[in-house]
């Protein structure tokens, strides 16, 4: 029904290609390499040993939390708690492993377990630079025990076994950490570029349509796509009387134009009011999402409201969410005030300014439509021209402001008489007409003879009364084409000057002369 200028990949393709997926297959592979080191080394240490199949047990326990990484999907992986146990899981695996590779009765893994500790938490370039003097400082430290003989401290193949151990698990700590803000980086530059996209797409649409509502329309669904929301929809406001109409809804294409009570919106009344950003977020653990209603505003005034509902639960709002929210409602609002001011000017187009009936060109339009309607269902067509009588003598004796007046009131007049699916216009001066469709030449009669008494009973104070004459014709009894139709009512109204004015004259045959 509605189309977009631009083709886009979809945004399931987008984000099924997050960053995240590499940056968790990344982590895997580095907690594999600790966990392979983790082994290795054990093995060497207890094999000889009772406590080797406690080893090996650990060993795969450590190695099933990657497992479970490897299975978690990467919504769950990249949440803040996730990641934070996956912190704490680490700390405590790789510190049990300290504890297990140490000599009996030595304390030397305590150094390597606080710089670990230390680089968990700040996980700085610097701290592992300062982990490798720390590193070297031991291995100096333990060196010089053994030059005195002094055993407390182990031997060195123990030493350099932790320190082995040591630097692979600080060097997963800090490549992990760059993984993981290369990863939140390249996802703000891809959503970045997927929102600029968007917004492409839209200015282009808007400057290469004049379809609003398929550009309203087109916002709206990409609104929805960018933040997987369940509809978004947008709201046009009448600041006078407070009313508002859903113009497009993601969810429904088809939907058409729905009145909507705000007071049953609070949060769309408050945007309003305060044309400002109103953001609710659900509760926690509820079922309600959270929703956003966006002011589109123009200068100072709000031309209406865009109404997201999202598929989750935010806690808040981002800065740049805040932006790009701030952007396409002003889109939004630009393309709604463009295609007011295009009806504005169509309307003026087709509009008489002083009587605000159709004006001759939508006259002679709407009579061409109205008459192939009727000859395509072989229907009739009545047409009515109405002259003022005397009306050149109102303007003479009472000026013109004063027949404008009387114009004005008649129209007003003819208008009501006509029944709702007649077509009044001004056809020009002191002359009206009147499209009665499917309308025989008898009914039309009746109609014309009704607006003719209800303009003699009209009384315009300082002038009095006016009378008007009626000429109808009709397809297919007296005319068979648009001109016919003109021509044929323009004599019968002719005859009814002639016969004395305030009267209504019709042909019961087809007139040949011209």
């Amino acid at each position: 029904m509605m189309g977009s200028p631009l083709v886009m990949p979809s945004v399931d393709s987008i984000r099924h290609s997050r960053p995240e997926t590499e940056h968790r297959k990344s982590v895997i592979l580095l907690r594999w390499l600790m966990i392979i080191m983790a082994a290795y080394l054990m093995v060497f240490r207890y094999l000889p040993t009772t406590k080797i199949t406690f080893a090996v047990m650990f060993v795969a326990a450590f190695a099933l939390t990657n497992i479970v990484l490897t299975v978690l999907s990467s919504r769950k992986y990249s949440s803040s708690k996730l990641q934070r146990a996956l912190l704490v899981t680490d700390v405590l695996v790789v510190s049990a492993t300290f504890f297990l590779l140490r000599a009996p009765d030595t304390y030397i893994y305590l150094g390597f377990l606080v710089v670990f500790v230390m680089a968990a938490i700040w996980r700085e370039f610097m701290v592992l630079l300062f982990s490798l003097v720390i590193v070297s400082l031991l291995y100096g430290v333990c060196s010089a025990f053994r030059l005195f003989d002094f055993g407390v401290l182990g031997t060195v193949e123990q030493f350099l076994t932790l320190a082995l151990f040591f630097v692979v698990s600080v060097y997963y700590l800090f490549f992990s950490d760059r993984i993981l803000n290369d990863a939140k980086l390249t996802e703000a530059l891809m959503e970045e570029k997927r929102r600029a996209d968007v917004m492409f797409e839209i200015t282009r649409s808007i400057s290469s349509s004049l379809n609003t509502k398929e550009v309203l329309y087109l916002i709206v669904t990409r609104l929805s796509e960018v933040f997987g929301a369940r509809d978004c929809s947008i709201v046009r406001v009448d600041a006078q009387t407070r009313t508002a109409k859903m113009l497009v809804k993601s969810a429904e294409p088809a939907l058409p134009e729905t009145n909507i009570d705000l007071e049953q919106h609070p949060e769309l009344l408050k945007a309003f009011d305060t044309q400002e950003i109103v953001f609710v977020p659900g509760p926690r653990g509820g079922s309600t999402q959270s929703v956003v209603a966006v002011p589109m505003r123009v200068k100072n005034s709000v031309l209406g409201l865009i109404y997201l509902r999202l598929n989750q639960n935010w806690l808040r709002i981002s800065e740049g969410d805040d932006r790009f929210f701030r952007v396409m409602s002003a889109t939004a609002a630009n393309a709604l005030r463009n295609a007011e001011m295009f009806e504005e000017m169509q309307h003026s187009a087709r509009t008489d300014f002083l009587t605000g009936l159709p004006n001759h060109r939508s006259f002679q339009a709407t009579l061409s439509t109205e008459l192939g309607r009727a000859q395509r269902h072989n229907h009739p067509l009545s047409l009515l021209i109405i002259d003022l009588d005397f009306l050149k003598e109102v303007n003479d004796k009472f000026g013109h402001p004063a027949g404008d007046t009387v114009i004005r009131a008649i129209a007003e007049t003819i208008f009501k008489g006509c029944r709702e699916f007649d077509v009044a216009a001004r056809y020009g001066g002191e002359e009206f007409t009147v499209i009665l469709p499917e309308t025989p030449l008898e009914d039309a009669i009746g109609v014309a003879d009704r607006i003719r008494e209800m303009i003699s009973e009209c009384d315009f104070p300082g002038v009095g009364t006016i009378t008007a004459s009626i000429g109808v014709s009709n397809f297919p009894v007296n005319a068979l084409g648009k001109e016919d139709l003109i021509r044929v009512a323009d004599q019968a109204l002719y005859v009814a000057k002639n016969n004395g004015r305030n009267r209504v004259e019709h042909f019961e045959y087809q007139l040949i002369t011209r």
